[in-house]
């Protein structure tokens, strides 16, 4: 185990260093409160053991400072005071502390620690290692792949590096055989998650769109010959090429994807995420010909991404949850309950999703509805292109 030592006396904390490595382990010293706060960020050991009074605050505040760190594993921390009695045990104890020793340290009671530290550390190592990976299919489970699509996106912000992700959706009952043939099949490099009872994404790094469809494709037909006769599986793909990298939009994404490639059978669909700082918009209005105008605006125009268009009520809340438009153009008056009840339902399921109401006229009236429901903006049909760009903007800055 690494175990880092934390005293302000040099001679104490090489004497404690000379027992940890004779015991096989590694020792690493720090003289105050900041110097092992850094060195626990670098790096978190394993065992941590400190001095009851360090420069920079106290031993338990330190154990405090330690236990408050959201990194995941799970370091045992050791206090050291001359004091070792019930009030100093139970003042360990509240500020998170796992043991007390008593000072000066001896080393037959810090070896003893130090295994029952052994003990915890493993056990917590296991535990981890449990939450992180799928047991029916050996594929890394919804937590790790929140853990790896964070420092996925990281990567892309900071290096422009390039990852397409893959989301293969099978019947449930079909999850188990598909997903084992999926753990088989996917290449040294990539990563295999489930991602839902019959859902399953694969992280394929440093690929263009075109051949990670190729290589989605084979994923998907070595799927569906495991999942049996009869079984449909089917891919959505998306790529970071665009340049924005936020993990919930690139699932949101994927899961669009895949729905429209199991409506098209089962074909690999893919897409790429939208470049940073482009809004993503859906239009819903009964008004063809309306829609086809924004429609054709939003299209020619820089800083769009026009996700879907939908006709009524139903189809536009159904849309917006599953293509998580940032901007929602929404006429007031649509067949199966109207525009006021659509932006309830939308901005109950995605509060940053922005409304902007359309209206045929500039009924006072139908604003007053339509900002009750929440609507940031307002837009008459037929308004100059100009207008209809400035109130988007806007909007979207609400």
């Amino acid at each position: 185990m690494n175990i880092l030592i934390v005293d302000e006396d040099p001679g104490t904390r090489a004497a404690t260093a000379a027992t940890v490595e004779r015991l096989g382990h590694a020792a690493l010293q720090a003289a105050d409160a900041e110097e092992a706060l850094r060195a626990f960020a670098e790096a978190p050991p394993d065992v941590v053991v400190t001095d009851w009074e360090v420069p920079g605050m106290a031993g338990t505040q330190l154990t405090a400072r330690i236990r408050a760190d959201p990194a995941p594993g799970y370091t045992y921390v050791m206090l050291v005071s001359g004091r070792a009695d019930g009030t100093a045990a139970r003042e360990a104890a509240q500020a998170g502390a796992d043991g007390l020793l008593r000072k000066p340290l001896d080393a037959a009671e810090l070896e003893r620690g130090l295994i029952a530290a052994a003990r915890l550390v493993a056990l917590h190592r296991r535990i981890l290692a449990d939450a992180r990976y799928d047991p029916e299919t050996t594929a890394g489970s919804p937590l790790r792949l929140a853990e790896d699509l964070a420092v996925l996106c990281a990567r892309v912000s900071r290096y422009g590096h390039v990852y397409c992700l893959a989301m293969i959706g099978v019947a449930p009952e079909h999850a188990q055989a598909a997903g084992r043939s999926l753990a088989r099949a996917i290449r040294t490099g990539d990563a295999l998650y489930r991602h839902g009872p019959g859902e399953f994404v694969v992280l394929l790094p440093e690929q263009a769109l075109e051949s990670a469809a190729v290589a989605s494709e084979r994923l998907r037909l070595a799927a569906e010959a495991a999942a049996g006769p009869g079984a449909s599986v089917s891919a959505g793909l998306v790529s970071t090429a665009g340049g924005d990298c936020d993990p919930d939009a690139l699932l949101a994404l994927a899961k669009d994807a895949l729905t429209r490639a199991s409506e098209a059978g089962g074909a690999v669909v893919g897409q790429e995420a939208p470049e940073a700082g482009v809004l993503r918009l859906l239009i819903a209005d009964d008004d063809a010909a309306s829609r086809m105008a924004l429609g054709a605006l939003l299209e020619r125009e820089a800083g769009f991404d026009l996700v879907g268009e939908a006709g009524e009520v139903a189809e536009a809340v159904d849309m917006a949850l599953r293509r998580r438009p940032d901007v929602v153009l929404l006429a007031v008056n649509m067949p199966g309950g109207g525009g006021p009840q659509a932006a309830v339902q939308i901005r109950d399921a995605l509060p940053d999703a922005r409304i902007v109401a359309l209206a045929a006229g500039d009924s006072p009236i139908d604003q007053y509805d339509m900002m009750r429901a929440g609507a940031v903006g307002f837009l008459s049909k037929g308004a100059p292109e100009a207008e209809v760009l400035s109130v988007i903007r806007s909007s979207a800055r609400w």
